[in-house]
C-alpha cells in the first residue's frame, strides 16, 4: 500500500481540474508557443487600433478645443506684460 504507487496511477487517469476551457488556455504553454500567442494577440490589437484611427471621422471644427483659450484659463497667476507697466 505505497502512497507513491497509488498517486502515480491516479495522476495518469485524472481529468483536468479546470475543465475544457482551462485545458485550452494552457495548451500554448504546454506546446511552448507562448511567444506565438503573444505575437498574434499583439498584432490583432494593433490592427484593430489602426483600423479605428484610419476609419474615424475627423473632428468638426466647431468642437475642436482651442489651444489659446485653454492656456489663458489654465494659468493660476496672471501674466504681466509690457503693456500693463506704468511708464
Amino acid at each position: 500500500m505505497s502512497r507513491g504507487r497509488r498517486t502515480r496511477g491516479r495522476r495518469a487517469g485524472r481529468p483536468v481540474s479546470g475543465g475544457l476551457l482551462a485545458w485550452l488556455l494552457s495548451l500554448p504553454a504546454r506546446l511552448h508557443l507562448r511567444w506565438l500567442v503573444i505575437l498574434v494577440v499583439t498584432v490583432a490589437v494593433m490592427g484593430a487600433y489602426a483600423r479605428v484611427l484610419v476609419t474615424a471621422s475627423p473632428m468638426p471644427p466647431g468642437k475642436a478645443p482651442a489651444a489659446g483659450a485653454q492656456q489663458e484659463h489654465s494659468s493660476a497667476t496672471p501674466h504681466v506684460g509690457h503693456a500693463s507697466r506704468p511708464r
